[in-house]
């Protein structure tokens, strides 16, 4: 849905989201984060287009229940808008983005924890009247989530329209990285989508949607709702919650499946660097550095698999002793 913008900035946004476009990035989500500082502008009733230093201060504050991430990454977006209005002639000023720590470990679940959350999320029960329940949804959307490591925006975004139930496969249009890509799913997975399609169409459809995840009267599933019935299933299965950002959260499916999947190569006998090109371009990494923090978290849950996987190719990477000459 396009977004409208109200303040002098507004042109100046849909410039730049052009430019962005041009240069192949597909720029969604900056969308919203322009919408918020639109709303900035407006409410301290700036007049002139530049960004001084003292709105660049009150946008970089931390908000409420805000995680480190989205902090970032609404700074990131506006330190770049100024830099473009550097460009154009507007003196803005230009922030450090605040440090983002790398010490951060997801929670993995345990695949009897997955069972359990399966279990939790079909004995969900919802009330007749309630058009807008998501005890319908959430037990494929986990599934989902475990079976493909999707992101869960990318997830709630898919139409009925991306699942292909015959040739067993989803097409992925509105992704982090802005490229479309396609994921392959399981024939188990391919039952549960072709299960909830069918219960979906039995659904008092008010609102038209092709959207794939939808409440019963046709409005869409955000992902604050959808963490929220999360929440209700972790404690319907027992598995405790540490709090605010420490999780379990609903995005740890995707870390989990990223190990378990690792895990399970390393089982049939496949050296896990021989992996990790595949599961980087099926979760749609831009590098593969940003898969190989599995290695490590893999390594932790199974040391056995991992043991037995180096004994099979022990020289597969040999050490390098002192081959410089003295």
């Amino acid at each position: 849905m396009r977004k409208f913008y109200y303040s002098e900035y507004g042109p100046l946004f849909e410039e730049y989201i052009t430019l962005k476009r041009s240069l192949g990035y597909k720029y969604r989500d900056p969308e919203y984060i322009f919408s918020q500082f639109d709303k900035l502008v407006l409410s301290r009733e700036e007049s002139t287009i530049g960004i001084s230093k003292e709105l660049s201060d009150a946008w970089y504050k931390k908000r409420p229940h805000e995680s480190p991430k989205t902090r970032y990454s609404r700074i990131q977006v506006i330190r770049g808008f100024s830099s473009f209005l550097n460009t154009l002639g507007y003196q803005s000023y230009i922030p450090d983005l605040p440090k983002l720590s790398k010490n951060f470990t997801p929670y993995i679940f345990t695949k009897d924890q997955i069972a359990l959350l399966f279990k939790a999320s079909d004995q969900l029960k919802g009330t007749r009247l309630n058009l807008t329940s998501k005890v319908f949804i959430i037990p494929a959307l986990l599934r989902l989530l475990y079976g493909t490591g999707l992101r869960v925006s990318e997830a709630l975004s898919l139409s009925c329209d991306d699942i292909n139930i015959k040739a067993k496969y989803l097409v992925l249009r509105y992704t982090k990285n802005g490229k479309e890509r396609l994921v392959p799913i399981s024939d188990s997975l391919c039952k549960v989508c072709k299960e909830y399609l069918d219960y979906r169409q039995n659904f008092p459809i008010i609102n038209d949607s092709n959207r794939l995840f939808i409440n019963p009267d046709g409005s869409a599933c955000n992902i604050h709702a959808a963490y929220k019935w999360f929440r209700r299933v972790l404690y319907k299965a027992k598995i405790p919650h540490a709090g605010k950002g420490l999780g379990p959260r609903l995005h740890d499916l995707r870390h989990t499946f990223s190990v378990h999947t690792l895990a399970n190569m390393a089982e049939a006998g496949v050296d896990l660097y021989y992996s990790l090109p595949v599961l980087s371009t099926y979760l749609g990494h831009q590098s593969i550095g940003a898969t190989d923090k599995y290695i490590r978290l893999t390594a932790e849950m199974f040391p056995s698999i991992i043991a037995k996987t180096s004994e099979a190719f022990p020289f597969l990477f040999p050490e390098i002793y002192h081959l410089i000459e003295k």
